[in-house]
């Protein structure tokens, strides 16, 4: 039970780190492409880590980590490549960053409709962010801008989005077992076989 309990603080810092992120390219657009991913990669690795550790987890109903065990080698793999090949990556960033965001948002979509089924009360407000996540990834796809600095913004736009529904699922959906009444009243006692 701990162990859920750290996962979903962990994972919640790594999503606002993935905001925070996405907000500073958003803000700050002309940062260099190497250090975008110098820090996009290490933040991936870090990332599908806990997606790893996440899908392993002792979590309740597994929606927040449900599809993580292929998202997470995915994502994992994809760091190492912005890591180690990052004048490579350069040219097809954002078109990785649209595809990972879309495949992630859809995924999420199901996610909130589970959460729905399981009754959970915000099961919507992970819906409503899973929705615009899609349509920036398809736009990140889609790539209707000349200039890099809108390239840039928009990229940062959509890891905040994406680094939001990954908020919202981990704090509405990751839920921790509670102890049974039996493992409380744990008594220790002496017997004698008669």
């Amino acid at each position: 039970m701990k162990a859920v309990k750290y996962l979903k603080t962990v994972f919640a810092a790594v999503s606002i780190a993935i905001i925070t992120m996405g907000l500073c390219l958003f803000v700050w657009p002309d940062v260099s492409l190497k250090v975008i991913c110098l820090i996009l990669g290490i933040v991936a690795v870090l990332y599908g880590t806990i997606k790893l550790v996440g899908y392993f987890s002792n979590d309740l109903y597994r929606l927040a980590f449900q599809f993580d065990l292929a998202l997470g080698v995915l994502t994992i793999v994809l760091g190492v490549l912005l890591l180690a090949y990052p004048k490579g990556i350069i040219g097809v960033l954002p078109v990785l960053a649209g595809v990972f965001v879309l495949i992630e948002s859809v995924l999420r979509l199901q996610t909130s409709i589970d959460a729905r089924h399981f009754g959970m009360r915000r099961w919507w407000s992970i819906l409503a962010v899973s929705v615009g996540g899609a349509a920036l990834g398809i736009v990140m796809l889609l790539r209707p801008f000349e200039s890099g600095r809108v390239l840039v913004r928009m990229m940062g736009l959509t890891l905040a989005i994406d680094g939001v529904e990954n908020l919202l699922a981990g704090l509405y959906t990751i839920k921790v077992p509670r102890r049974s009444s039996a493992e409380e009243e744990h008594i220790e006692a002496e017997y004698r076989v008669l």
